[in-house]
């Protein structure tokens, strides 16, 4: 059993390390809880975006387990530089933001197995922004997780 524990964290890894390789625009963590589920956390967001420019930044929470993944909060923290136009998430997300902060707080009270939650934020980066890059960083918090917490974070940058 162990083995065969072992060798699935072998191949995930190195299932992980492809993907990183293929594109440079996604940004992936992974975390087994205390309960055997696989909790993941992938965001997708342009390399570049120019002055004005918009695009999405898409986070989506995920369950590769044999259980449900429940009480998770997840803070999804955005450089100061982007506006948000819109913001949509799945049905069964909670959302918190106070104005003018960069940081938005998401509560989901459970992950079936082999289901996804996402969440995306349609943004604009601000005209004469001194943003050079910027950093998207997501915080997922759990009780059964390592720490009980799983962090990724990626990077955006301003084309001039």
């Amino acid at each position: 059993m162990r083995r065969n524990r072992i060798l699935i964290f072998a191949a995930l890894a190195v299932m992980l390390g492809a993907l990183m390789a293929m594109t440079s625009c996604k940004s992936s963590g992974m975390a087994m809880t205390s309960r055997g589920q696989l909790f993941k956390i992938n965001i997708y967001a342009p390399n570049t975006l120019p002055e004005g420019g918009e695009g999405n930044i898409d986070v989506v929470l995920s369950n590769r387990g044999v259980n449900n993944v429940k009480a998770i909060l997840t803070d999804v923290e955005l450089p100061p530089q982007l506006i948000v136009l819109d913001q949509t998430n799945d049905s069964g997300i909670t959302v918190t933001h106070d104005p003018g902060s960069p940081v938005y707080h998401f509560a989901l009270g459970s992950l079936n197995p082999a289901e996804d939650a996402h969440i995306r934020f349609h943004v604009r980066t601000s005209f004469g922004t001194a943003m050079e890059t910027g950093q998207i960083s997501v915080t997922s918090y759990q009780r059964d997780l390592p720490g009980d917490k799983l962090f990724r974070k990626t990077t955006i940058g301003l084309q001039r």
